[in-house]
């Protein structure tokens, strides 16, 4: 084999060569002399909260049990517990779940889950029963790049035992709204762990399967046509991790994963003798007689390999190497042809994190990042015929073609952040990345002209140019933390983050001549796609002490550009600005040892500049403002904890509306002798209402098509029990 420049490459960084190397970048739970909880994720080491100049939030174990083995969703977790993410979309995507109004880096052990083709899916990547922790930094950050103008979420995972021999945890539950026999969801999970001398190791099974989703009226909630549906799905989450420490100083560290969450339902959505409810205004329902070989799937593989040395020439040095293997499938649309897409990514990359203190008041942490990845994806077209007489429930496969032009994407960076103490009291920060990133877009024949020669057409296409383009620019950030007492601290951040738009929307699309000539195309040479760059500043002032927590920033950011979805699902990139600025709050009060209140806000404005003029941006981006409080009560034995949500009404500048909504959840756990049972009741006061999600894709997809097709209602009041046991 010849080596080229991409395939030397790809030698280089080649799993094979990563899965025999390691390093771990993250710390266990800590808890500073203040009792601030530590955190690697804002500042790429381990510092405590006190020390940071940003919105930082830890969400701890025992916080993620009660809220999953209570029923709640794991987007709806998320929701329920981060100020600033929107409410959750309760299909398989993520779509449109914005930090900030903006899009988030979503991380495992500090592993990127984004891709270049920004499909939203990064929640549907891992079990709760599964997590350790999960560390949240609100608002951009220049330290990791591309993918975090909104914030970070990164999700570790559990390792081997701390203690000494063979330990065992397993979840059993079940889930149900009692509405038929279609709606069971159960769950059963299974982890060994141990440790002995300088080994530990921890290898977890869990499995679950969902069934039907009922509204608050006993409907069948419709399938999601566009994302694909959380209805009858099978998940596999399987994990493992070994680690030795070498020496005190010295770790290494493998943790695996495989996932695979696939659905495999006999329900779909009758869409009326050849598709007369489609265009009407008919109500649409799911009916029993789907039939689909290839139904939506996220199927997983994540090898990661970490090294840690504490004493490498007085700093601390980590080493992260890591592969990541994703295919990702949906369900088939009608669009004037029916089909499905399955589009699959491969990565590699490495992490270099060194962390140094050349004198008592300076603190340095700098390194390196490099990551190539690979995108393609396919096109699975049906027959019109056999799904229009059979309501559109049976659908045969009568060939693929390629969806998008594949992309490769080599992304290099260097980094550098400096803490210095001025005082006791006075902290200044500032740090610079360089990103360059060189993306290679292969030859290609419009999707539409694919589907012609499918179909019979025989005219000789002739194939889009592809080529290669190159971004580079340097991110900064700045900014001082004040402690006013032992426990409040202040803070100002600036910081900058960029962007490249999802490139496969963007390359690989042309008009022809008769003869199959190109006569216009969206390709390398003629149209580079652009990246976006956004300012963000934030001033926040936080207060920990035994009985209260609270933080409260106030934000703002700034875009040079904005993406638009076109009809057709491409998109552009306009030279309109966008601003999004708000509050975002957090409070837990604790009224005695036992009860305790609280809650979270995020007040937020979303406007784009067009024309000259400031006004709302679309309902399809925009995050509506959200609020969230709860009334704890807590003892030895027992737990309750009652919950509630608020998406507040918005109105986008073309007056296209996204409707408020409140939900109810009351949680509640018992000890046993052995082991404890968790109870929950979800929705519970039966709210009827549409998901965000739901209002959103109305706009998106909606068009000249029955928007009934976008009905995706919430969940209705639901019933869960689990039982949990730690030996």
């Amino acid at each position: 084999m010849k080596l080229t420049k991409s395939n030397h490459i790809k030698f280089i960084l080649n799993p094979i060569v990563i899965g025999m190397l390691s390093l771990p970048l993250l710390a266990q739970a800590q808890v500073d002399d203040d009792g601030y909880g530590m955190v690697v994720t804002a500042n790429r080491s381990a510092q405590s909260i006190s020390d940071i100049a940003a919105t930082v939030l830890v969400i701890e174990e025992e916080q993620i049990v009660e809220q999953a083995q209570s029923g709640v969703e794991f987007k709806d977790l998320l929701a329920n517990l981060i100020p600033s993410l929107d409410v959750g979309s309760q299909s398989r995507s993520n779509a449109g779940q914005n930090m900030r109004g903006r899009s988030a880096l979503v991380m495992i052990d500090g592993i990127s889950l984004n891709s270049s083709r920004a499909v939203s899916r990064q929640f549907d990547s891992i079990n709760p029963f599964n997590i350790a922790r999960i560390e949240v930094v609100s608002g951009a950050s220049a330290i990791y790049g591309g993918g975090s103008l909104g914030g970070i979420i990164n999700i570790i995972t559990k390792k081997g035992s701390d203690e000494e021999g063979a330990h065992y945890e397993a979840w059993v539950g079940a889930q149900s709204g009692f509405n038929s026999g279609e709606d069971l969801q159960y769950q059963v999970a299974q982890a060994f762990s141990f440790k002995k001398e300088k080994l530990d190791a921890r290898l977890s099974i869990s499995y679950e399967e969902t069934g039907g989703m009922y509204d608050s009226n006993g409907d069948m909630i419709l399938q999601d046509s566009t994302q694909t549906s959380s209805q009858y799905v099978s998940q596999l989450d399987v994990m493992g991790s070994v680690g030795y420490d070498i020496t005190d100083t010295k770790r290494l560290e493998l943790t695996a994963q495989f996932y695979d969450s696939g659905q495999d339902s006999d329900y779909g959505i009758d869409y009326g003798y050849g598709y007369a409810n489609y265009f009407n205004t008919d109500e649409i329902s799911m009916v029993k007689g789907y039939e689909l070989d290839d139904q939506a799937k996220t199927t997983r593989y994540m090898l990661a390999a970490n090294y840690i040395d504490s004493e490498f020439y007085n700093q601390t040095m980590n080493i992260q190497l890591y592969t990541r293997y994703e295919s990702l499938r949906f369900n088939p649309f009608y669009a004037g042809t029916l089909s499905a897409s399955e589009q699959n990514t491969t990565v590699v990359g490495s992490k270099f994190v060194f962390t140094a203190k050349p004198t008592d008041k300076l603190s340095l942490v700098y390194g390196a990042d490099a990551e190539f990845e690979q995108f393609d994806a396919t096109q699975t077209y049906y027959d019109t015929t056999t799904a229009a007489i059979s309501n559109g429930l049976v659908l045969n496969s009568v060939g693929e073609t390629d969806r998008y032009p594949d992309i490769d994407t080599l992304s290099l960076a260097a980094f550098l952040q400096a803490d210095y103490d001025v005082s006791d009291a006075l902290n200044l920060h500032a740090g610079v990345r360089y990103q360059y990133s060189y993306i290679t877009v292969e030859d290609f024949v419009d999707k539409d002209q694919q589907y012609a020669t499918l179909a019979g057409d025989t005219t000789d296409y002739d194939e889009i140019e592809g080529g290669n383009t190159s971004y580079s620019n340097t991110l900064f950030n700045v900014g001082a933390l004040y402690k006013l007492n032992k426990h409040q601290q202040v803070w100002m951040n600036f910081s900058q983050g960029f962007e490249i738009p999802d490139s496969a929307k963007w390359y690989g699309q042309a008009d022809y001549n008769d003869d199959g000539t190109v006569a216009s195309s969206t390709n390398v040479s003629d149209n580079p796609l652009e990246g976006i760059t956004t300012n963000s500043i934030e001033l926040g002032w936080r207060l920990s002490n035994e009985s209260l927590y609270t933080q409260l920033t106030a934000y703002y950011s700034l875009s040079d550009k904005k993406i638009e979805a076109q009809d057709d699902y491409s998109i552009e990139v306009v030279d309109d600005k966008v601003r999004i600025y708000g509050l975002e709050a957090q409070l837990d009060y604790y009224l005695t040892d036992a009860l305790h209140a609280g809650g979270n806000f995020n007040y937020i404005v979303s406007e784009t500049k067009s024309d000259g003029k400031w006004g709302n941006l679309d309902a399809t981006s925009a995050s509506p403002s959200k609020l969230t409080a709860y009334v704890s009560w807590q003892q030895d034995l027992y737990n309750t904890r009652l919950q509630t949500s608020q998406m507040f009404d918005y109105t986008d500048a073309d007056d296209n509306d996204l409707e408020g909504y409140n939900t109810v959840d009351l949680l509640a756990g018992v000890q046993l002798p052995v082991g404890k049972l968790q109870f929950g009741i979800t929705n519970l006061l039966n709210t009827e209402y549409q998901t965000l999600w739901s209002q959103r894709a109305v706009y998106y997809y909606g068009g000249s098509v029955n928007e009934n097709l976008f009905n995706f209602e919430g969940q209705g009041r639901t019933y869960s029990v689990n039982y949990n046991v730690k030996f």
